[in-house]
């Protein structure tokens, strides 16, 4: 792709990026993320960190970069709120016209404002994410997440398909809609799936941040309560995109992705049914891909079925939709082989070493 033409601009020319990191007990990797966007190819106007109450030295860590960089400012909030108040406490004070969402972890590739605030500008765009490459645990994996806004619209029936820590949005997006405390640990899938109904959303094809994963994350510590809030998003967001439902299949619907085996026959039948519903309600044909492509997620959880989950996703014409390649075969070989749990440690190692599904 072309380079951004942006960089020749005069300062007062570029694009003013407001960059908000929450940070709550992250002093001994905050300063690699904000270096990070600090040294960005085009310049953020402000980096607000907005201390959420830590008791490591995270301010400290903030107040030594920002005395020497006047870009950087520290809010201390007196007590830990949580993320969402934390980032909307950072939303309340950003002065730019566009805003850069950054965890206190993660780390910015040197072009990813540059890249994100073109990509906006010439699709016509509203807010977008990216690709990441995620390091800390097991192998570093690259997530290449749907990426055009009608697969996207799709992914995003199952899921939060852009990874938080990548946003780029117009200001208006966030005059609009704020992070609600009453989702949190889903806070940011929350935010899409309303935001979906008012501005366009896409995410950039190409790697622009890398996503630290630790054992801390909500995501490995909380799934279940994670999951319950999830599952109201997914019916919401059904309902938003106008897809009638019935009670079992919006029990379906949430079983695809919930952090739990599918040990009972008739309810993968069920989900089969469900998906080759859903395919039927799309056009467009990478809408229906990434419908038809949650059958193999719906396999995974199905492991402890064993041949017969295998028997049932080589016969299902979700597979032609799907266009799931032979890995994915073997792969889900070895998982009805062995009757994997979702949740057994056997199988987070092998996700750790790489399990293409």
């Amino acid at each position: 792709m072309d380079s951004p033409t942006m960089h020749s601009c005069s300062t007062s020319d570029r694009p003013s990026i407001t960059v908000i990191i929450a940070a709550y007990n992250r002093a001994g990797l905050l300063r690699r993320s904000i270096c990070s966007a600090l040294e960005q190819s085009l310049p953020a106007l402000e980096i607000l960190v907005i201390d959420d109450g830590s008791t490591d030295g995270t301010d400290v860590v903030a107040r030594k970069l920002a005395l020497a960089d006047k870009r950087i400012r520290l809010i201390k909030l007196p007590h830990n709120l949580g993320p969402s108040s934390a980032r909307n406490t950072g939303l309340d004070q950003a002065r730019g016209d566009w805003i850069a969402i950054l965890d206190a972890d993660d780390i910015c590739m040197p072009n990813r404002f540059a890249r994100q605030v073109q990509f906006l500008q010439q699709n016509n765009l509203d807010l977008c994410g990216s690709w990441f490459v995620e390091f800390g645990q097991g192998l570093a994996r690259t997530a290449r997440w749907p990426y055009t806004e009608a697969a996207l619209r799709a992914a995003m029936l199952f899921q939060s398909t852009i990874c938080h820590p990548t946003v780029m949005a117009r200001r208006e997006v966030f005059d609009h809609y704020r992070y609600r405390e009453e989702y949190r640990l889903a806070e940011d899938y929350d935010l899409f799936a309303r935001t979906m109904a008012d501005f366009r959303m896409a995410n950039v094809p190409e790697v622009l941040l890398r996503y630290r994963r630790h054992p801390g994350q909500a995501t490995q510590t909380q799934r279940e309560a994670m999951e319950d809030v999830t599952r109201n998003i997914r019916l919401e967001i059904l309902a938003t995109q106008g897809i009638d439902a019935s009670e079992d299949e919006q029990r379906l619907h949430n079983l695809i992705r919930a952090p739990k085996s599918i040990s009972n026959h008739e309810d993968l039948l069920g989900v089969e049914a469900w998906l080759l519903k859903l395919a039927s309600l799309h056009e467009n044909p990478e809408a229906k891909k990434i419908v038809a492509s949650q059958w193999v997620r719906a396999c995974v959880r199905a492991a402890p079925l064993g041949i017969h989950m295998l028997r049932t996703y080589r016969a299902s014409p979700l597979l032609r939709l799907a266009g799931a390649g032979t890995r994915t075969l073997v792969d889900l070989s070895i998982l009805a082989a062995m009757k994997l749990d979702y949740r057994s440690s056997p199988f987070a190692a092998l996700r750790r070493l790489g399990l293409s599904a």
